[in-house]
């Protein structure tokens, strides 16, 4: 059944606000323990069968497509429809899957980290004979009691997407379901177990990060190319010279630095290049690729993107700090390289850091972008 049916993410994020989370990157693109949110929802169409989708996004088309290419990384073919109008969510699922093959939509929130079972969704969305099935589930938190809240994905059968006018803004709340009660096609809602956890501002990024993290320190077996440590999966390129100053779940990313007597209370994710220095504590925290935490730096419940720096002594705590976006390749210091020698072996500066490639892709449109102006 599932060669029947296409993906729809909807990763045009508006910024309502411009805060220093917002200025950081698309939320869509923000690494998730090292892979951007976009390509775990492209994992969980895969696992349930999906071999097809389209990204339709706005101004973030570029850096998307530069991220993600075809989707032969990612075992899902890839297609993107630029929403320029704009057109809304319902609008753009029916220009982007319009020319695409499939009986059956799943459209999905770009900033969610979807937990559900698609396949099951799917086989009561398809026995139903609905035009469109809502996924909901009981959420309590706005009202004190349980209420049935959508989680940002629903499935629609493409004789829906008639429904949908070819100009102007068309939302699937506001204008599809009620036409589709007016012409008397039925919609359906799905309840799951739990709502999704969604990135809206720093601290919700800061738990989906944390949650990942904690799922890949109680799982079984280490990912490819990491060795664990205590609580902590180290890529094999990195290097802790205090070990025991892990304190809980950590990711450490490629050619990452933890110097001597610097601490880690987890949950913690380091990107790639990056360097904590001596009596450093960082706390809670997710930092980017490139990023350099000075001696005796504490940085607490934050995130520090791309090249961004805490300098030596500074308290960073609950803040969003942008950098230069650089990720330099970095090698030992002069006098350093007989200290870096921690867990693993001795350091090898010559390996090329691959860990981030969306971010580099971005990096390059950005450049591309600046010689253009």
């Amino acid at each position: 059944m599932t060669s029947g049916v296409v993906g729809a993410i909807l990763a045009g994020v508006h910024r309502w606000e411009e805060t220093s989370f917002d200025r950081l990157m698309s939320r869509p693109l923000m690494p998730v323990a090292h892979t951007p949110l976009i390509c775990h929802t492209l994992s969980w169409l895969r696992e349930s069968g999906v071999r097809r989708a389209c990204i339709c996004a706005n101004s973030e088309s570029q850096p998307v497509r530069g991220t993600l290419g075809d989707g032969a990384e990612t075992g899902v073919e890839l297609h993107y429809y630029e929403d320029w109008t704009p057109r809304g969510p319902a609008g753009c699922v029916r220009d982007a899957i319009e020319r695409m093959p499939g009986e059956h939509a799943v459209v999905v929130d770009g900033t969610i980290l979807p937990n559900c079972d698609l396949s099951a969704a799917l086989r009561a969305h398809v026995e139903s004979g609905a035009s469109a099935t809502i996924l909901v589930a009981r959420d309590g938190s706005l009202t004190g009691r349980d209420r049935l809240t959508p989680v940002g994905i629903c499935l629609l059968r493409r004789e829906a997407l008639q429904r949908v006018s070819e100009t102007g803004y068309q939302d699937i709340k506001e204008v599809l379901l009620p036409r589709l009660h007016a012409s008397g096609q039925a919609a359906h809602s799905f309840t799951v177990a739990a709502m999704p956890p969604r990135i809206t501002d720093r601290p919700s990024y800061l738990s989906i990060s944390s949650r990942v993290v904690h799922d890949l320190a109680r799982a079984e077996g280490t990912p490819r190319g990491y060795r664990r440590v205590r609580q902590a999966l180290v890529h094999e390129s990195a290097r802790v010279l205090s070990p025991e100053r892990l304190i809980g779940p950590a990711l450490i990313g490629p050619e990452t630095y933890v110097l001597e007597g610097a601490t880690l209370l987890g949950p913690v994710t380091l990107g790639a290049a990056c360097i904590v220095e001596p009596g450093a504590v960082v706390a809670r925290s997710v930092a980017w690729d490139g990023c350099r935490i000075g001696a005796r730096a504490m940085v607490d419940q934050s995130v520090l993107g791309d090249g961004a720096q805490a300098p030596g002594g500074e308290v960073v705590s609950c803040a969003a700090v942008c950098g230069d976006g650089a990720v330099p390749l970095r090698a030992p210091q002069k006098g350093e390289s007989s200290r870096l020698r921690g867990v693993g072996g001795a350091a090898d500066t010559r390996s090329s850091i691959r860990a981030a490639p969306h971010r580099a892709a971005r990096r390059r449109d950005r450049a591309s972008a600046g010689r253009s102006e």
